[in-house]
C-alpha cells in the first residue's frame, strides 16, 4: 500500500504537471504557428498556455482522484454491508500556512471486527478541510465523536473505508 502512495504522490507532484505543461505547450506551439505565423507570439503562447495547462492537469487529477474514490466506496457498498465500527478516538487539528490558508485535520480511529474471520481490527482515516470550511470539520467531529456508531467496509489486506459522504485525505486513500 506504501508504493500505491508514493506512486500517486508523485505523479501529482511531479509527472501530472509535467505532462499539463507539455500538452499545453504543444496546443500553443501548433495553434499559434497556424493563426498567426509569428514567431514571437509563439513565444509568448507558449509559456503561458503550459502553464495553463499544468493547472487544468492538475485540477483534473484531483478530480480523478475523488471519483476514483466514490467509484470504490460504491464497489465496496454493493459487494458486501457495511460492518458497525465505534469510533475510539477523535482529533482535530488545526495548521496554519504561512503562505496561504490552513486546514484542519479530523483524524478518526475506528475499532471493527471483521465478519469474515471475526478478528476486531483498529486503524484511522484522517478527513481534511480547508480553513474556510472549519464550520464543516467541527461539524464533522461532532457526528463522529468518540464512542459514536459508524459504518465500515472492510476491504482486503487490512484495507477499509468508513461509510461516510466526506472524502478523506488523499494520503489515506
Amino acid at each position: 500500500m506504501r508504493i500505491v502512495r508514493i506512486t500517486l504522490l508523485v505523479m501529482g507532484a511531479i509527472v501530472t504537471p509535467f505532462v499539463g505543461f507539455a500538452l499545453g505547450a504543444m496546443a500553443a506551439a501548433v495553434l499559434a504557428t497556424r493563426l498567426t505565423g509569428d514567431p514571437t507570439t509563439v513565444d509568448t503562447a507558449i509559456p503561458l498556455v503550459g502553464i495553463g495547462g499544468a493547472v487544468v492537469a492538475v485540477i483534473c487529477w484531483t478530480r480523478l482522484l475523488r471519483c476514483a474514490h466514490y467509484r470504490r466506496l460504491r464497489r465496496r457498498r454493493r459487494s458486501g454491508p457495511a460492518v458497525r465500527g465505534k469510533v475510539v478516538a477523535a482529533r482535530t487539528a488545526f495548521v496554519k500556512n504561512p503562505r496561504g490558508p490552513g486546514h484542519w485535520t479530523v483524524r478518526l480511529k475506528v475499532a471493527w471486527t471483521d465478519p469474515s474471520n471475526g478478528c476486531t481490527h483498529e486503524a484511522s482515516k484522517a478527513f481534511r478541510f480547508t480553513e474556510r470550511n472549519a464550520e464543516r470539520a467541527r461539524d464533522f467531529q461532532r457526528r463522529h465523536g468518540v464512542e459514536s456508531a459508524i459504518g465500515v467496509l472492510p476491504g482486503r489486506r487490512g484495507g477499509f473505508l468508513l461509510d461516510v459522504p466526506e472524502l478523506p485525505a488523499w494520503w489515506d486513500r
